[in-house]
């Protein structure tokens, strides 16, 4: 194979493709990127059997064909190239790249080892706004578990989706983010549609699809265990997480009986400095609702005593319930509002945080499991 194209329009595809690279793989053609050029395109493509990014940008075909590069030392190279024209020909074994007066070989895999790409067999689809797409990933998916203990369907973030509506999930069991919003073409399924998307995977395609103007999402597969997510010259395929959501209505409570409007940057002011001195594993602060204040406190033997003091609009009864506080501050960091309304039921039930006001066609709220006090 042999083309010549643009460093930059390069560059960008493989440091992309590079991320999804497993670095501690064991099968060594999956440390590598497949460069594939044809149809005056050249397309680059990372797997590592679970996620599958494919970027799609043009050039000058000499010599259709395809080759396997390692990505992380062909990112870092790439990255390192002024801007201009590139020439790369390749082999079963090795890739020359030429640039102005910089030439390389690097060790090539052979193409024909890479793993194929997913089930093009399409099921249902339906298309979400590109800008409410990536603001629904960042608002869920970090609540999601990080520990593979818990297993996958925790790691993992729920995407329902019904009629014209989608509604993005995730839980670790301690906290849970919900996020709900229009689709900007529905699906014609009746009913509800449930997939379970790793949450790893929900990142990248945010990074590398959230800029797009809509994205479009196609399930695979004749069991539809593949999720396709593309836009404009970028699509990444996932495998499915498969088991059975938790039933996360039922952590919600049906009411709540009180409730409190604050500031959300003083109130993360407070919960950090607070948090300090909790100190410990659970980093356990107080907070005690009476007469329309908030007062933070935290006490520890080892660094001392705590206490914030915040006006607030209260409603219902006085209140003292305990929280996590790193979970309470990652929770109000992902509230793009000035103002936080957190609503209670009592010091043992869950609380549930939303912005005081939302954004028109966009429904958030956090469910915040309390500490025993």
């Amino acid at each position: 194979m042999k083309f010549t194209c643009s460093t930059k329009d390069i560059a960008g595809a493989v440091g992309a493709a590079s991320k999804i690279v497993n670095a501690h793989s064991t099968v060594p053609i999956l440390s590598n990127v497949l460069l594939s050029a044809g149809d005056d395109a050249i397309r680059v493509r990372a797997t590592d059997l679970e996620v599958t990014l494919e970027h799609v940008f043009p050039g000058e075909i000499q010599e259709p064909g395809s080759v396997t590069v390692p990505a992380r030392l062909f990112s870092g190279y790439l990255g390192n190239l002024p801007a201009g024209i590139m020439e790369l020909s390749g082999t079963p074994t090795r890739a020359s790249v030429k640039c102005q007066r910089s030439n390389y070989d690097f060790h090539a895999l052979p193409a024909d080892e890479y793993p194929p790409l997913p089930a093009s067999q399409k099921g249902r689809s339906f298309a979400v706004d590109g800008k409410r797409f990536r603001e629904g990933i960042n608002a869920t998916i970090f609540a999601a578990s990080s520990e593979e203990a818990r297993g996958a369907v925790l790691m993992g973030t729920l995407l329902e989706v019904s009629g014209d509506q989608i509604t993005m999930v995730a839980t670790d069991g301690y906290r849970l983010a919900k996020w709900h919003t229009n689709l900007a073409r529905a699906t014609d399924e009746e009913g509800t549609i449930k997939y379970i998307v790793p949450s790893r995977a929900l990142a990248e395609a945010a990074r590398n699809l959230g800029g797009a103007e809509t994205v479009e999402i196609t399930a695979l597969g004749p069991a539809g265990n593949q999720l396709a997510f593309a836009a404009a010259n970028t699509s990444i395929v996932v495998r499915l997480v498969d088991g059975q959501y938790p039933n996360y209505g039922q952590v919600i409570p049906a009411q709540f009986d009180r409730s409190v409007t604050v500031n959300t940057s003083a109130l993360i002011a407070g919960l950090r400095r607070a948090e300090l001195v909790a100190g410990d594993r659970a980093s356990m602060v107080k907070m005690s609702v009476a007469n329309q204040q908030l007062i933070i406190t935290a006490n520890s033997d080892t660094t001392g005593n705590a206490y914030e003091e915040l006006e607030v609009e209260q409603t219902g009864d006085d209140l003292t319930i305990a929280f996590n506080a790193r979970y309470l501050v990652e929770i109000l960091n992902h509230v793009d509002a000035p103002q936080i309304k957190m609503e209670f039921l009592g010091p043992l039930s869950p609380a549930a945080i939303r912005p005081s006001d939302e954004p028109e066609g966009v429904r958030q709220m956090y469910v915040l499991m309390p500490l025993r006090q």
